[in-house]
C-alpha cells in the first residue's frame, strides 16, 4: 500500500515530532517544514503531489509574508492556506492549533475539505484519523 503524502507546516518541533511519528506509523509520508519560507520553496522546486496538507495558523511571516497584516505571525496561517489553495485546491486540509481566537477562526471556514482541530483536545492518534476519515475514497478527493 502506497502511503499517502502530507505537508506538515508547524513551528513547534518537538511536540509536532508525537504527530509525525503517529503519521508515520498510519502509512503517511510527512514532509515537515518549520515554515512557510521552506516549505514553498520545497514546492516551487519539487511540486509535489499531496493527498493532505495541516498546518498551524500561528507562524513566523518569513520573507514570503513579511509585508502582510500577520499581527506578528497570529495570522500567517491564514495567507498561508489561500497560497496553498490555489496551488492545491482540491486536497483535504486540516489547520492544527492552540489558536482559539473567534475573530482569527472564522477566516477558516470547516467544509469537506478543511478541518480545524486544536491542539490539546487532538492528540496525534485523533490527528491520524482524521486525515484518514478525510482523505477516505468515500470523500470526493483529488490531488492537486
Amino acid at each position: 500500500m502506497k502511503a499517502k503524502r502530507v505537508l506538515l507546516i508547524d513551528d513547534d518541533y518537538l511536540p509536532i515530532q508525537y504527530y509525525i511519528s503517529r503519521l508515520e506509523k498510519n502509512n503517511y509520508e510527512v514532509l515537515h517544514y518549520l515554515n512557510p519560507d521552506d516549505a514553498f520553496a520545497y514546492i516551487e522546486k519539487e511540486r509535489p503531489c499531496l493527498d493532505g496538507i495541516v498546518l498551524d495558523i500561528m507562524l513566523p511571516p518569513g520573507r514570503k509574508y513579511k509585508n502582510m497584516p500577520t499581527n506578528q505571525g497570529l495570522k500567517t496561517g491564514s495567507f498561508l492556506l489561500k497560497d496553498l489553495l490555489e496551488l492545491y485546491p482540491k486536497v483535504p486540509v486540516v489547520v492544527l492549533t492552540n489558536v482559539r481566537n473567534p475573530k482569527t477562526l472564522a477566516e477558516f471556514t470547516e467544509s469537506d475539505l478543511l478541518k480545524v482541530a486544536f491542539k490539546p483536545d487532538c492528540p496525534p492518534k485523533k490527528l491520524a484519523e482524521l486525515l484518514d476519515e478525510l482523505l477516505s475514497p468515500n470523500v470526493n478527493n483529488m490531488r492537486g
